[in-house]
């Protein structure tokens, strides 16, 4: 412990999250994986939603079975389309992803909160004096995990996103039908 940490209490969360970001990326296997995702999906302001669901995102890419338990409440997360937290709602999509690819059935369990987090994101694009639009990320990473996953009831969903406006959202889509 400083003597900062002694003089003021403790760590911020900006502070616990950037921490932990870092022993996601390094040391993958010590992480407080709960206190990482906690910070993550429930933070005080968006700096400390971005550094955590970095480290979120680096964890899936170097130990995605670290996030079996809490697929949930990533899924969760990436239905949060206004206010702090949302704009990580893409990040969180990529780290379903990486899990789907290790592990199908781990997000096969929470298929329906993956196709609410969708069906909520094309509602809310489309939705009148909304400032919400598609996030590109979280189409592209949800496409994909729900194909990895064998979600087959995303495929009405995935081909309303196959003719949507952006390339990067119709694209994922149109690989994911390919991949279902």
């Amino acid at each position: 412990m400083g003597l900062r940490d002694w003089v003021f209490g403790g760590e911020t969360p900006l502070e616990a999250a950037n921490r932990l970001r870092g022993t996601a990326k390094t040391a993958p296997e010590e992480v407080d994986v709960d206190a990482l995702v906690a910070l993550a999906i429930d933070p005080e302001d968006h700096a400390v939603s971005r550094a955590a669901a970095d480290g979120v995102v680096a964890l899936a890419e170097r130990r995605p079975t670290l996030l079996h338990p809490h697929v949930a409440d990533l899924l969760e997360a990436t239905a949060v389309l206004e206010g702090i937290g949302s704009k990580q709602r893409g990040a969180f999509a990529r780290a379903i992803e990486h899990v789907a690819r290790q592990d199908p059935d781990a997000v096969a369990a929470a298929a329906g909160a993956l196709l609410d987090s969708l069906e909520a994101e094309l509602e809310a694009d489309r939705a009148a004096g909304r400032d919400v639009y598609v996030d590109p990320e979280k189409a592209q990473g949800l496409s994909h995990a729900a194909a990895a996953a064998g979600i087959d009831d995303a495929e009405p969903l995935l081909e309303r996103l196959r003719r949507h406006s952006d390339p990067t959202v119709s694209d994922a889509a149109r690989e994911a039908l390919r991949e279902l």
